[in-house]
């Protein structure tokens, strides 16, 4: 590509426009096929979160979706367009993506990081702005304090705080989130999962995977509910989240109830436990086949 190449800068969508799509959206690695015959929208000012069981599929339709996964069928498009007519530059403008996990290998300050999600507005009038977007996103996830750090010296939970500052420094209308709040203490990720929601206010679309099936109810307007490399329900948290499809899904007794200020409360059905501080059992680790059996029954019997 020319280096004098001129960029198409996204326009920000109105409330409701469809700027993703996926139709008939399959991949397969090897010969096992991973997702199947995907149909979903996402529109602009809308938090879609999408939950599932470990090995449903959440992660490669992420990565289907940033292309770093190619389909074996089916298609993509970004504002109306194939996701293969933008550049690499015109998507980075048009979608920002935090991954599971960022490798770093260089010594980067957290300044450093986070000014890479200004890279693709490099000769644009919008680089103007950097100074202030990437003090706004360091802000806002409270990571000014640790601008100076070195990025690999930091915690879990700080890290991803930086990572998600890079991505909202960014500022693309669709923010691509998988699994942002790992490592975090629930502080921050009630604080992360408030600026996505904030994000979507101010007309742009969050898509995020959530395994916290309450964070997801809270936060979200609607949930894509996959399974098995499908998808099993999409709506709004009251219609998909209910004890039936939870249960039969995630194959764990799940209860649903309303919450007295609105919303939902989740929780997995667990039986009462009976507290013994110094335990009741002698001989385990290191027990007998009998004694190991004789524990399970009696545990059973407590459950029961």
């Amino acid at each position: 590509m020319p280096w004098n190449t001129v960029h198409r800068t996204p326009q920000m969508p109105n409330p409701g426009d469809c700027v993703l799509e996926l139709k008939d959206v399959s991949v397969e690695i090897g010969e096992r096929r991973i997702l199947s015959g995907i149909d979903l929208d996402v529109r602009a000012g809308e938090v879609l979160s999408l939950v599932g069981p470990n090995g449903a599929g959440k992660s490669t339709l992420l990565n289907a979706i940033t292309g770093d996964m190619p389909l074996a069928d089916g298609e993509i498009s970004l504002f109306g367009l194939p996701a293969a007519s933008w550049d690499a530059t015109e998507l980075a403008m048009r979608r920002s993506v935090l991954l599971q996990s960022v490798d770093v290998t260089f010594p980067f300050s957290v300044d450093d990081i986070v000014r890479m999600g200004r890279s693709p507005w490099e000769g644009t009038a919008e680089e103007m702005d950097d100074d202030m977007i990437v003090d706004s996103a360091m802000s806002m996830t409270e990571v000014t304090p640790l601008a100076d750090r070195v990025y690999t010296s930091l915690s879990g939970g700080e890290r991803g705080r930086a990572a998600f500052s890079r991505v909202l420094a960014q500022a693309a209308p669709i923010l691509l989130l998988d699994e942002p709040t790992a490592a975090m203490d629930i502080k921050h990720q009630e604080m992360l999962m408030r600026i996505g929601r904030d994000y979507a206010a101010a007309g742009c679309a969050v898509v995020v995977i959530v395994h916290a099936l309450d964070a997801a109810a809270a936060w979200s307007d609607r949930v894509a509910l996959l399974e098995r490399g499908r998808l099993r329900a999409v709506g709004t948290p009251e219609e998909v989240f209910t004890s039936v499809m939870l249960t039969d899904v995630y194959q764990c007794p799940i209860e649903v109830m309303p919450h007295p200020d609105g919303g939902l409360v989740i929780l997995p059905k667990r039986p009462a436990v009976r507290r013994n501080v110094y335990g009741r059992h002698r001989g385990f680790p290191g027990a007998s086949a009998a004694e190991l059996g004789q524990l399970a029954r009696s545990r059973g019997q407590e459950a029961a």
